[in-house]
């Protein structure tokens, strides 16, 4: 072999190694999906609300949701919300606050799972497949001075979640496993309040039917996590209250048996209590999807 073709394979070596030590996301949740053909046809709970820029901002909310969901022949499910400021504005804007900035995170999934030491279950990495949550590492203080002074904490505006889901063997036994996750770190934990989020975790799952985790549209974390965040918006906002409330979800959370579909409308009226209890009566909800419950999609 001539020098030119040495040169050549050192050469090809020493880019294969450069790519070996460059960590790239772990997208097994998206191999079989592209996000842009996932996302380009975009479906309305109330087709009366359909518009091109209600359109645009849920394609934003998919695109950007898909990249941080673990998703498989089991598991398809998830949604991601948004409050939106104007009305006008045709892309999703992100502010996360004091919160860990997730959406920008490559390598962040909203539903990573971990095995635990002692069992050898599997338990979310992040306490529970919602963010954010109260108690999660949010926090609500300042030490500028000497002594800190409390602040309201800055909540983002948007938010992610899966269902919890059951299925695998790996599991053996829910409550087992969230309980061994949240007894085995309390020294070294990563939440706000882990005596409070364990509480909180405990209080979901045992509330959580197993048998219809694809399906149920009551997502925990507008019922824990949507009033801080609209308070939030509206601090910084010098009291304006969000143009509209954004909910994404893969699949429409209707199940084809259950009478005249209502849990369709679920979320959309649960956001709409919460926000008539923030005084945002005004704010609009808006809920699309891109796939139908059905037994091929679920």
């Amino acid at each position: 072999m001539g020098a030119v073709g040495q040169i050549l394979i050192l050469s090809l070596m020493g880019v294969q190694l450069a790519w070996a030590l460059v960590k790239t996301p772990s997208l097994g949740r998206s191999n079989t999906i592209d996000p842009v053909d996932m996302c380009r046809e975009i479906k309305f709970v109330d087709a009366s609300r359909r518009s091109a820029t209600r359109e645009s901002v849920l394609r934003d909310l998919c695109e950007a949701g898909v990249t941080h969901v673990e998703l498989d022949d089991k598991m398809k499910q998830f949604a991601i919300f948004n409050l939106h400021r104007d009305n006008f504005e045709d892309a999703a804007k992100w502010h996360s606050g004091d919160a860990k900035n997730v959406i920008d995170d490559p390598y962040w999934t909203i539903n990573d799972v971990e095995q635990l030491k002692d069992t050898k279950y599997h338990w979310y990495t992040h306490g529970l497949p919602m963010w954010p949550l109260p108690h999660q590492a949010i926090s609500n203080t300042t030490a500028k001075s000497i002594l800190p002074k409390k602040k309201p904490a800055d909540w983002p505006n948007y938010g992610m979640a899966t269902p919890v889901y059951f299925a695998a063997k790996a599991w053996r036994n829910q409550a087992w496993s969230a309980e061994e996750f949240f007894q085995q770190q309390p020294k070294n934990s990563p939440f706000k309040s882990h005596k409070d989020f364990h509480k909180l975790a405990k209080e979901v799952v045992e509330k959580v039917n197993g048998q219809q985790v694809e399906s149920y549209s009551d997502w925990p974390f507008l019922r824990y996590s949507l009033l801080p965040m609209v308070k939030s918006m509206m601090l910084r906002n010098k009291g304006l209250c969000p143009d509209e409330l954004y909910v994404y979800t893969r699949v429409t959370p209707c199940h084809p048996t259950e009478a005249l579909q209502l849990t369709c409308v679920q979320a959309a009226l649960e956001a709409r209590n919460i926000l008539t209890q923030a005084g945002c009566r005004a704010t609009d909800v808006i809920v699309g999807y891109t796939q139908e419950y059905n037994n091929n999609a679920l």
